[in-house]
C-alpha cells in the first residue's frame, strides 16, 4: 500500500444515527451500514468516515465522548464495529474513525472523578478554576454561544469548556492524558481502522489569557466576547500535533484528516511533506454564506463570490500539501440549497455542484444523501435535536431577535437539515426504519430517494458513478488525482480550471449561473457534460445553464 494511498480515495461520510436502522428502534445503527455497504461500493467510494460512533449521552450527537474506547449501545456494540471493517475490507473500502480530542462528555469517568475528588489525578485532566463569585472569570464565549467558563455546583470551582457545558475541554498540558489518548488510538489502529477525522483540533493549546480573569473587548450584544482567536492554532500547539502524530498515525501510514481553520502561514506545518495531518478541511467555502454576516441572517453564494474563495484555497493547499474538498457534512445543511438558488435546484444544477467537487485538487468527500440530491427539511423548534439551535435560540430570545427571523435561519443553517435519515426509497419512513425515526424524515422522499435515481441511468447518482469512476478507473484518472490545479480565466459565475499531470491535462467547465455564457474553447475529447452540448455558428461552446463539462 502506497504511503500516500488516500490521495486516490473519494470518501463517504456517514452519520450512523440516520443513515440505516437494522434493529426497528429508529436510529440508525453499525449493522445496518453493513447491510447497505454494496450500495457504497456500487457509488465507487472507497473509504468511509463514521461520525463519532463512542458511547455517549448524545446531548451533542455523540461529539461528547463518554468512553473512547466502547461503541454506544445505540449503534451496536464492538463485536458489530469489528464485523464492519472485516465486511468493508472484502470490498476494498477502508474504515476512518471520528476523534474528539479538545474535549469529553461531562459522563466520562475521568471527568466524575475529577468533580468528585479534586485531589484525583484526573483533575489534572480538566481546566478547572477557584473562583468565588457568582459570574464567570472572563466573559468569553464558546462557540455554542455560551460561556467558557461553568461552575461545578455547590462549589467555588469553575471548568473550561469552548463548545457547551456539558462538553468539558481537556488539559492537554497533562503528560499522562495524552500517553492515554496515544494507547486509546492505538488500539483502534490495530483493531483494522485505516484512519481518523479529527474534530476541533485546533483548541488544544489555551492561550494563557483565555484562562484568566480578564475583560475581553466584546464583540457581541451581550457584552461577551468570542473564545476563537484565544483557543485556536496557539503558540505550542505544535508540541502536542507532533507527539500525537509521531506515536500513533504516521508509523501506522493512517489516513488523517483534521477539522481546523489553518492560517496559510501555517498550512506547510499541518499538510506539508512532513505534516501533523495527511490533509485539513478548509471552511471558506462551507461558511461562505453566513460570513461576516449579522446573526441570524444568510448572503447568497454566487459563482463570482465563491471563484476567488475556491481559487485561493486550491492554489493555497497546493503550494504545501494536499487538501479535502467538501461541499456538505453532518455540521452543514445540504450544498443544493447553500450554492443553488430555490428555483434552480434540479438535477442538472445538482450534477454540476458534483462536478465541481470531484475534479478539485484533494480527497473529496461525498456526504451521504449528496448523491441522491437530498436537500434542507423545514423544521418547527420542536422539531429540532440540534444543541446549537437549542442554544443559539435560547440566545437570540435574550437579545430580542423575533422567532420568524431565527426559525427561517434555522430553516437555511441548522445542522439537522443534513442529518435527517437517509432516504432509501419511496415507503414508509423512507425506508431508513420501521420504528419512530429519531429526527423527522424530508417529505420529499417520496421523489428524492436512492432506489428510484439507481434504476434510472440519467440519475443524479448515475451520475456520481460515472464522475467517480472517472476519477478512479479511467484514462484520466493520474490527470484528476495528482494533476496540478491551474485556474482558467471564465466568464462571469463560472468557474473555469485545468488539472495538468505529465503534460497532459484535462479543462473544467462549471457554470453556477441561469444564463448561457459563450466560450471560445475547442473541444478535442469530451470526458463528461451534464447536460447537452451547444455550440454556435462560431464553433463556440455554448454553456447552458448550471452546465459543467470535463475536456481536453
Amino acid at each position: 500500500m502506497s504511503s500516500t494511498w488516500w490521495k486516490e480515495a473519494v470518501v463517504y461520510q456517514i452519520y450512523p444515527k440516520s443513515f440505516f436502522d437494522s434493529n426497528g428502534d429508529g436510529i440508525g445503527d453499525l449493522s445496518g451500514i453493513n447491510e447497505k455497504l454494496d450500495y457504497i461500493q456500487s457509488l465507487g467510494t472507497n473509504v468511509i468516515w463514521l461520525c463519532p460512533i463512542f458511547k455517549s449521552p448524545m446531548k451533542d450527537n455523540g461529539y461528547d465522548i463518554a468512553d473512547y474506547s466502547i461503541v454506544d449501545p445505540i449503534f451496536g456494540d464492538n463485536k458489530a464495529l469489528d464485523n464492519l471493517i472485516r465486511e468493508a475490507k472484502k470490498r476494498d473500502i477502508k474504515i476512518l474513525l471520528d476523534l474528539v480530542l479538545n474535549h469529553t462528555s461531562n459522563e466520562h469517568p475521568w471527568f466524575k472523578s475529577a468533580l468528585s475528588d479534586p485531589n484525583s489525578p484526573y483533575a489534572d485532566y480538566y481546566i478547572f478554576k477557584q473562583w468565588d463569585k457568582s459570574i464567570p472569570p472572563n466573559n468569553l464565549r464558546t462557540y455554542f454561544d455560551c460561556s467558557v467558563w461553568s461552575r461545578v455546583e455547590n462549589t467555588d470551582r469553575w471548568y473550561f469548556n469552548s463548545f457547551g457545558p456539558e462538553q468539558p475541554d481537556l488539559n492537554w498540558e497533562e503528560p499522562q492524558l495524552r500517553q492515554d489518548i496515544i494507547d486509546m488510538i492505538n488500539v483502534w489502529i490495530k483493531k483494522g481502522v485505516a484512519g481518523f477525522r479529527i474534530d476541533a483540533i485546533g483548541n488544544l493549546k489555551k492561550s494563557p489569557e483565555a484562562l484568566s480573569v480578564h475583560h475581553f473587548e466584546p464583540d457581541k450584544d451581550d457584552g461577551s466576547a468570542s473564545l476563537v482567536p484565544w483557543v485556536l492554532n496557539q503558540p505550542g500547539i505544535d508540541k502536542f500535533l507532533t507527539e500525537l502524530a509521531e506515536k500513533t498515525f504516521k508509523p501506522a501510514n493512517c489516513m488523517t484528516v483534521a477539522e481546523i481553520d489553518v492560517p496559510e502561514k501555517d498550512l506547510q506545518n499541518y499538510v506539508g511533506e512532513n505534516g501533523y495531518f495527511s490533509m485539513v478541511f478548509d471552511f471558506s467555502i462551507a461558511d461562505l454564506d453566513i460570513y461576516h454576516q449579522k446573526p441570524f441572517t444568510t448572503a447568497p453564494i454566487t459563482g463570482e463570490k465563491l471563484k476567488p474563495v475556491f481559487i485561493k484555497s486550491q492554489l493555497d493547499t497546493q503550494r504545501v500539501g494536499w487538501g479535502a474538498p467538501y461541499l456538505e457534512n453532518h455540521d452543514q445543511p445540504r450544498s443544493l440549497n447553500k450554492f443553488i438558488p430555490k428555483e434552480a435546484i434540479d438535477p442538472i444544477s445538482a450534477k454540476m455542484l458534483a462536478t465541481f467537487l470531484l475534479t478539485q485538487r484533494g480527497t473529496p468527500f461525498i456526504y451521504q444523501g449528496q448523491e441522491i440530491g437530498m436537500t434542507n427539511c423545514p423544521m418547527t423548534l420542536e422539531e429540532h435535536n440540534d444543541l446549537h439551535v437549542a442554544k443559539l435560540y435560547e440566545w437570540g430570545k435574550n437579545l430580542g431577535y423575533s422567532d420568524e427571523q431565527m426559525m427561517a435561519y434555522f430553516n437555511d443553517r441548522s445542522r439537522d437539515n443534513s442529518r435527517t435519515p437517509f432516504q432509501w426509497n419511496n415507503k414508509n419512513n423512507a425506508g431508513f426504519t420501521v420504528g419512530k425515526p429519531w429526527l423527522k424524515i424530508n417529505p420529499n422522499y417520496k421523489k428524492i430517494n436512492a432506489e428510484q435515481q439507481r434504476q434510472d441511468k440519467t440519475s443524479l447518482f448515475a451520475y456520481y458513478q460515472q464522475l467517480i469512476t472517472l476519477r478512479r478507473h479511467s484514462e484520466i484518472s493520474d490527470i484528476l488525482i495528482y494533476g496540478i490545479f491551474t485556474p482558467l480565466t471564465a466568464p462571469d459565475n463560472v468557474i473555469a480550471f485545468k488539472r495538468t499531470h505529465q503534460e497532459k491535462s484535462v479543462n473544467i467547465y462549471c457554470n453556477f449561473s441561469q444564463e448561457e455564457k459563450v466560450l471560445s474553447v475547442s473541444i478535442e475529447h469530451l470526458y463528461l457534460h451534464n447536460s447537452p452540448i451547444v455550440t454556435n455558428k462560431q464553433g463556440d461552446l455554448v454553456l447552458q445553464p448550471y452546465q459543467a463539462v470535463i475536456f481536453s
